[in-house]
């Protein structure tokens, strides 16, 4: 792939795709008035949702199909061993935790504004065909589509056509958390991308990264639909407690630790 592609090109693919998911999604969202006057949103914004996030891959693929190149090979699609995924899931436990903890030291330095907090609603639809559809699309279809992007193919053809593996990781998470249009989450969205990144070339393999994404999606809305009694039990004094998150940084560092030595089947 390095000699059929430059890295501006591959670029404006990723560009391209993202664009175009979004795009396509606002042809679905202009649908919904909600969207101007800040009420619960209906369900033409989680139809756009889904389309949005089922196409952002689709040019990459298409790309690779006109070149005739692998997509198992070229985006990174290895299989994995159940010590990789088990040594994820301990990974993802434990960042989740670490990641609530930054997210709340963020916060008292940089507050979210009001207006920002109404994406709440959006994550609380009021009919079970929405409720679905968020579900599918928070917990899979954005884990997989941006994980084959991002790590499976701009960072692994970076990592091939500079060398740089440090590089290709830190650039591709900047672009990864740029894209998500979030300027009150960048920070955390840019490290999370850095591990992502790290897992994928660590492991060779996005299954790995989409596995970790997956959770703290998933672990996300979770805690978004219990709402106040989950985060009684996990908040002390405004922070994390204490043993959680002493608990999370054991499980991170474990899940670091034997990532290391595992090996891709």
């Amino acid at each position: 792939m390095n000699r059929t592609l430059s890295v501006p090109f591959a670029f404006w693919i990723v560009l391209l795709s993202v664009f175009s998911a979004l795009i396509i999604a606002s042809i679905f969202s202009a649908l919904d008035p909600s969207i101007l006057d800040g009420s619960t949103p209906e369900l033409s914004t989680y139809i756009s949702m889904f389309v949005g996030q089922a196409f952002l891959i689709v040019p990459v693929l298409i790309l690779l199909n006109r070149k005739q190149l692998s997509i198992i090979e070229s985006l990174r699609l290895n299989a994995i061993s159940k010590q990789v995924i088990v040594a994820t899931i301990l990974l993802s436990i434990g960042a989740m935790i670490i990641a609530d903890e930054i997210n709340i030291l963020v916060d008292m330095i940089i507050p979210a504004p009001d207006s920002f907090l109404q994406l709440e609603a959006l994550l609380t639809p009021d009919n079970p065909i929405s409720m679905f559809l968020l579900i599918i699309t928070i917990v899979l279809l954005a884990p997989i589509g941006e994980e084959l992007l991002f790590r499976g193919f701009l960072q692994k053809y970076l990592e091939i056509a500079w060398g740089d593996i440090t590089k290709a990781i830190l650039l591709s998470s900047l672009f990864f958390a740029a894209i998500h249009f979030n300027p009150y989450w960048l920070i955390q969205i840019y490290l999370l991308g850095v591990l992502l990144g790290y897992i994928a070339w660590q492991t060779q393999s996005v299954v790995s990264s989409i596995i970790f994404h997956v959770i703290i999606n998933a672990s996300s809305l979770i805690f978004t639909f219990l709402g106040e009694p989950a985060e009684s039990a996990l908040i002390w004094r405004g922070h994390i407690n204490p043993i959680i998150l002493l608990l999370g940084t054991y499980l991170f560092w474990i899940g670091l630790k034997q990532m290391k030595i595992v090996r891709v089947l």
